[in-house]
């Protein structure tokens, strides 16, 4: 059976949703498709459109576009068939079980966790270079024990601060004090709002604990094995993600 088309209103098509003061950003154009998937108007199976019809939707090149598609296909969030188009995965919509989805507002003394991800974007997927450059063994070995960690956390405070720990060893493992004291901005201020848990006893779902085991697992084998450009590619995922889905629910 051929799968569904993509349905979209006449008036306000299901993929034009990025804020029209923001510049559609790969990550803006996640969440958008994510939106769609949400509310129903992108169903599971859906054949996307073109990437150029999607750029002109969004206003943006296609680049924003391709990098938004490579990094869903890398999560196994859509299919591309050659000659057919690229289509979203038939359990596209299971993705919202994967998510953490604590509400995470805007704060009065520190910076909400939309402006740490927004900033860290920036910067540290290059930051991986040098990671991959100067990290030993020691330090491999620690962020393998923080994994560990971040898979057995029996409240969502030592998830948190367990996923925190191995960031903080990755920026270590650079031998750079200013990007040292970086991290250790960040999370200072995310302890200063106990990372946004209203429950921080809470246990963390499953899907959601094996979701984020999974994506940092990959970057710290991409630094075992020393390969920077994917520990980059990686890492750019996982803020990416990160970014996109920060009150998704809202």
């Amino acid at each position: 059976m051929p799968a569904p088309p993509l349905q979209e209103p006449a008036n306000q098509p299901a993929t034009a949703r990025v804020p029209p003061h923001e510049r559609p950003t790969p990550a803006l154009i996640y969440r958008a498709l994510l939106r769609g998937i949400r509310d129903g108007s992108l169903p599971p199976g859906a054949r996307l459109p073109n990437e150029r019809d999607l750029a002109h939707r969004f206003g943006t090149g296609r680049t924003a576009v391709r990098a938004a598609l490579a990094m869903m296909e890398r999560q196994g969030l859509v299919l591309r068939r050659v000659g057919s188009g690229t289509f979203l995965a038939d359990d596209v919509d299971r993705v919202f079980v994967r998510m953490d989805q604590t509400d995470a507002p805007e704060h009065q003394d520190v910076p909400s966790l939309a402006e740490i991800a927004e900033g860290r974007l920036l910067f540290e997927p290059a930051m991986m270079h040098l990671v991959v450059g100067r990290a030993e063994e020691p330090e491999l070995q620690a962020m393998r024990q923080s994994l560990q960690r971040i898979q057995a956390a029996a409240s969502w405070l030592d998830f948190k601060e367990s996923i925190y720990a191995l960031h903080r060893q990755i920026f270590a493992s650079t031998k750079n004090r200013f990007l040292v004291q970086v991290m250790d901005s960040i999370l200072a201020d995310r302890r200063e709002v106990d990372f946004d848990g209203q429950d921080v006893g809470r246990q963390p779902p499953a899907p959601v604990r094996e979701q984020t085991h999974g994506e940092l697992k990959a970057i710290v084998d991409a630094i075992a094995t020393r390969d920077a450009p994917r520990a980059e590619r990686l890492v750019a995922d996982h803020l990416t993600r990160m970014l996109a889905t920060i009150n998704i629910w809202r």
